[in-house]
């Protein structure tokens, strides 16, 4: 409710602000403004059974879908309901724990694991989505090996790890969303950029740009080193932010360099670097998640 008294719009193309109060902290940073409303303020619960589909998932939105890019999650929410997939979305869902985790605060991770674990407990699925690859690959990887886990929170991890699925993976590989014929040829130039975590860690690649194909005004174009990282490495950009942004200064020119109008990718965090690198360089490149491009072609 207060982020207007400290934070200033900046009125970029990527609905960036800066805060001049505590430049001492993060300097020349853009950063994303805080919803007005969470997700799950904005849409509560949900347990919805399966449609058409004959499935259900559990939705896990991450901090930065509840919290900043609740647009991304809402249009999640877009694509189950219009491919008949039940959801299950409990209220008061916590950080999926990476942030702890890579700090090697590992008593916290397991509170967060734990708390989450018994949450999900109480829903039935076949899979659990997420639009954010760091909270995929923690799920699908790292909860299992949490702290001071039951014995049946630990076999429940297990299970939910072989359930984890990023959205694009899910559409593409379970919903056999495909493109048609001739694709991709729309007047909206768009490039994509390889998040780690969904490349590197769940080996998700052509899924996205799948995804980006089935937008008709779109047209994907290539971008160099699209696999290279943006500089975001959670908290790496705030303990190294000189680094931080000398990496994303290099992916910066490499979008600009594409001619894209849009630069996709299926990471929250590295929308918030690219938005931060594009905005510090007035460019006038949007940052959208891959999703936000499908649910936009959905009547």
């Amino acid at each position: 409710p207060f982020q207007g008294l400290f934070i200033k719009k900046d009125n970029s193309p990527q609905n960036t602000a800066c805060v001049p109060m505590f430049k001492a902290f993060i300097g020349e940073r853009h950063i994303p403004m805080l919803s007005k409303k969470t997700l799950s303020a904005k849409v509560g619960t949900r347990d919805t059974p399966a449609g058409k589909s004959g499935l259900k998932v559990a939705f896990f939105p991450g901090c930065m879908g509840d919290k900043i890019y609740t647009d991304m999650a809402e249009a999640c929410l877009k694509v189950f309901e219009h491919h008949g997939v039940g959801v299950y979305m409990p209220d008061n869902q916590a950080c999926c724990g990476i942030p702890a985790l890579t700090s090697g605060d590992l008593k916290s991770f397991g509170k967060l694991s734990a708390y989450n674990l018994d949450l999900f407990a109480q829903g039935k699925f076949d899979y659990i989505v997420t639009p954010c690859s760091s909270c995929t690959a923690t799920i699908k990887e790292h909860w299992q090996n949490a702290e001071d886990l039951t014995s049946a929170q630990r076999a429940f991890a297990r299970t939910l790890g072989e359930k984890a699925m990023d959205i694009n993976a899910f559409l593409v590989d379970v919903l056999k969303v495909t493109p048609p014929e001739g694709a991709g040829q729309g007047k909206i130039k768009v490039t994509y950029h390889e998040s780690c975590h969904l490349m590197k860690s769940l080996r998700v690649s052509k899924q996205p740009k799948d995804i980006i194909k089935m937008n008709k005004d779109y047209q994907l174009v290539p971008m160099k080193e699209a696999d290279h990282c943006c500089g975001c490495g959670g908290t790496f950009t705030l303990t190294q932010p000189e680094l931080s942004a000398k990496i994303g200064q290099r992916k910066r020119d490499n979008i600009v360099a594409s001619g894209a109008e849009v630069v996709a990718m299926g990471c929250p965090a590295c929308m918030m670097q690219i938005s931060d690198m594009l905005a510090r360089n007035h460019d006038s490149v949007k940052v959208k998640h891959t999703i936000e491009i499908y649910a936009d072609s959905l009547s």
